[in-house]
């Protein structure tokens, strides 16, 4: 009877354990969805996904979409979640009701919040309040991770892109790093580059003209330029001066880093790509070649009717939906997070006065009319 006793016990003790274990996580969405502006007449008017994209109320869907595939997977592995979503947008009034309702604020382990900079800040203030996890996942501005522990950017800042062709450039022998913007004085992003290379004594040549490019270009060595101008109209300029210009310039002696907004760009000829070794950072990145996304891709078509890219956050929000409920679930450890993102490379580091700033940016090449990962 006694061995019977001790058997019920610690069976009970078992299933207390498990129960314990499943415990739902709550996910709060506060998502800028404008549903009270909602336009049906614009939405029968668009004629192209981008027209639909650019309507206010259809901007997050994409994103919601990715984020219900990624909470569908949890349902169908019988893992338990509670799921609260907040039509938020500049509505503080309406947001400060939700987050002083401290029945849902007590239970909440994680805050996804894609929100313009006001809003976020309300929010996070919010999180730290009560000790929550809160997710920005497209600015990148820094100040949301001052003096707060909770916040996790997502979106790398320009500080990351030098750092990331210091590594590259490390495999690379006999090579020169051009910096060439429209100003040395005024650029912003010139200056980031500058601050890192000198920081770690990376020798480079910053120049504001584009004979001063030509003027350094060498045949005997590999050139790293890394073009610091926005605008559209330089690209074409410089590409045909860089073939033009009687020097040997090929893909063999040059890797040129261009902002993104070039690859894109309807002006730019893609005769270049090839030619001049065309590199670019990006925040995100989908191999539409891998099962995984071939497999996402179908179950939103299949579900939603339309097609998943990253121009409607698709990707990202299964991506950011997916990787921070494992975290949750791992008491914030990254290491136990064996989630692979679709579009995302996420490494955060700790800021030693605020939250945690994803640290990997996406270095990209174009080759055959291809964007793949840059390699060295």
């Amino acid at each position: 009877m006694k061995q019977k006793v001790v058997f019920i016990w610690m069976f009970l003790c078992c299933v207390f354990m498990q129960l314990m274990g499943q415990q739902p996580k709550t996910v709060l969405y506060l998502m800028p969805f404008y549903t009270s502006t909602y336009d049906e007449s614009a939405l029968y008017n668009a004629k192209t996904g981008k027209e639909l994209n650019n309507i206010p109320s259809f901007q997050m869907m994409g994103f919601w979409g990715g984020a219900q595939l990624a909470l569908q997977e949890y349902e169908d592995q019988g893992i338990p979640l509670e799921v609260v979503v907040r039509d938020i947008t500049n509505d503080e009034a309406k947001l400060r009701r939700i987050l002083e309702d401290r029945d849902l604020m007590s239970r909440v382990d994680l805050i996804i919040a894609p929100l313009f900079s006001k809003p976020f800040q309300m929010a996070a203030q919010y999180a730290k309040e009560y000790q929550i996890p809160i997710v920005n996942p497209f600015t990148s501005r820094d100040d949301i991770l001052e003096g707060n522990d909770y916040v996790y950017k997502l979106t790398p800042s320009h500080d990351a892109n030098p750092a990331t062709l210091a590594f590259m450039t490390d495999n690379m022998p006999h090579h020169q790093i051009i910096l060439y913007s429209d100003s040395v004085k005024k650029n912003n992003e010139l200056q980031v580059y500058r601050s890192y290379f000198d920081a770690n004594h990376i020798p480079y040549h910053a120049v504001c003209s584009l004979q001063g490019v030509l003027n350094l270009m060498r045949s005997d060595m590999h050139n790293v330029l890394v073009v610091l101008h926005q605008g559209e109209a330089i690209s074409l300029t410089l590409s045909q001066r860089l073939l033009y210009s009687g020097k040997k310039v090929d893909p063999e002696h040059l890797l040129m880093v261009v902002p993104e907004s070039w690859i894109s760009s309807n002006t730019y000829d893609v005769e270049y790509y090839d030619k001049l070794n065309l590199h670019f950072f990006s925040d995100y990145y989908v191999d539409f070649e891998s099962e995984q996304v071939q497999l996402f891709v179908y179950k939103y078509t299949q579900r939603f009717n339309t097609i998943p890219t990253l121009k409607n956050f698709a990707f990202q929000g299964y991506d950011v939906t997916r990787y921070f409920i494992e975290l949750i679930r791992h008491d914030m450890d990254q290491d136990e997070v064996k989630v692979t993102p679709l579009s995302y490379y996420f490494s955060f580091d700790k800021r030693p006065d605020g939250g945690y700033e994803n640290v990997n940016v996406q270095f990209l090449q174009v080759l055959d009319n291809t964007v793949l990962p840059a390699t060295y």
